[in-house]
């Protein structure tokens, strides 16, 4: 391993940020004014490198769009194969199946690996095959060995060209492989991103998760696809070449890794494939609708995206691609360096809040962060943007502080190795 990610150097990592907290803390409090001074000067060069960073994405991804607009799909449509793992879907595993069996495409197979479920899953999947028998669809159950055995499972059947990859709980729209396909007459491209929605959006909470999706993970994957260095394709929809995955080993099903899509794709950069997104090819899928589902969800996010970083650094550091490098570094800031430093100007404003009752430094970068979404938010919503910006200013107020502390939490439990165990979000249905 790399020096800089080999395992001793997660210690070191956590020292750092709780010194670095230590220090904003003591500035914020002007314990020591040469301290209060330095800390203001290197948070304004933060927020400055914040400011570029946002501009520059909003730039790759308004020409991403633009070139998308100028696409106007293929007459060569391959033959594909949709896997679709289970594990105790029964609540919604139906209203999936049959979303998928309405994809307007010619030629595609429906591949249910069913994981060891438990409940009705299996009986239900049948159900539904019993009422299209002239369908390609296969039903295929093993012992519970996980995600990522699964989707390996479904790969190995296979016998499409590409291979659309699904949970248990996407609803996919009817014109989505169509779109998707288009960017494989790039041979250089290996995969393709789906844009995700939220399906339960009915509220608060998932309110906020639907409009981070738009302003943040579908918004970065749309500006990344401009270079063809996505760094994730999000598990409610990636279409991939067959045989790149195979050549690859599939997908890893290394119990401590807990996130298998991000791995994978970063597995792709680092051997020189192109990853791409397209806002056309989308699913909608359900997001937690309780606090604690929803923090343990990003907890195992948060954690799986370091281990991907951790895992495969040393493999982007000396890919014989020049991108290799620039991805790493990408993956290390916005990994954790980015959310270390974040938290620790939030501890800072606090801290001066504490003790001086100063609201400028709080109103001055609170807004600017809600700018920066802003921005992102006309850009991606259209002319409908201005109908979100209540929802986006209690977003940032609450739920992305909330996120912010928790993300830096679960870092510091993958620092210093604590154990964890893959979780199960209990789906809703009945959402179609």
């Amino acid at each position: 391993m790399f020096p800089l990610f080999d395992t001793s150097m997660k210690p070191l990592f956590l020292v750092a940020s709780i010194l670095l907290f230590g220090i904003s803390i003591l500035a914020g409090l002007e314990l020591w004014s040469r301290l209060h001074h330095i800390m203001v000067h290197f948070f304004l060069v933060f927020g400055l490198v914040l400011i570029i960073r946002q501009l520059v994405l909003l730039f790759f991804a308004w020409k991403r769009t633009r070139y998308l607009q100028h696409i106007q799909g293929t007459s060569c449509y391959p033959r594909i194969s949709i896997i679709i793992p289970a594990y105790n879907e029964q609540a919604v595993i139906i209203d999936s199946l049959n979303s998928l069996l309405a994809i307007d495409y010619p030629g595609y197979e429906i591949i249910m690996v069913d994981d060891g479920s438990t409940d009705r899953t299996v009986k239900l999947a049948r159900k539904v095959k019993q009422q299209h028998p002239d369908r390609d669809f296969m039903i295929i159950t093993q012992t519970n060995a996980g995600k990522s055995s699964a989707l390996n499972t479904g790969l190995r059947h296979a016998s499409g060209e590409l291979v659309l990859c699904v949970d248990s709980d996407s609803r996919v729209t009817s014109q989505s492989l169509k779109w998707g396909v288009v960017h494989f007459e790039d041979p250089g491209v290996a995969a393709v991103a789906g844009h995700i929605c939220v399906a339960n959006d009915g509220q608060l909470l998932t309110k906020f998760q639907q409009l981070e999706y738009l302003i943040s993970q579908n918004f970065m994957r749309r500006a990344l696809s401009w270079f063809g260095v996505v760094t994730v394709i999000p598990g409610p929809m990636g279409l991939f070449r067959r045989g790149v995955l195979l050549e690859l080993g599939g997908y890893s099903e290394d119990d401590n890794l807990f996130a298998e899509d991000a791995d994978l794709t970063v597995r792709l950069l680092a051997t020189g494939w192109k990853v791409v997104s397209e806002d056309r090819m989308k699913a909608y899928t359900e997001a937690p609708e309780d606090v604690y589902p929803l923090l343990r969800q990003r907890y195992r996010w948060k954690r799986g995206i370091y281990q991907t970083l951790h895992l495969n650094f040393r493999r982007l550091i000396f890919s014989p691609q020049r991108r290799g490098p620039f991805i790493a570094l990408l993956l290390v800031l916005e990994g954790f360096v980015m959310e270390v430093i974040s938290f620790a100007i939030t501890l800072f404003i606090l801290a001066s809040f504490i003790r001086f009752g100063e609201l400028k430094l709080l109103y001055a970068w609170f807004g600017v962060l809600v700018t920066l979404d802003l921005l992102v938010l006309i850009v991606s919503a259209g002319r409908a943007w201005w109908q979100s910006v209540p929802l986006l200013i209690l977003q940032k107020l609450f739920y992305g502080y909330a996120l912010q502390a928790w993300n830096t939490f679960a870092l510091f439990d993958e620092w210093r190795s604590a154990k964890m165990s893959w979780d199960k979000v209990e789906r809703i249905g009945g959402l179609s």
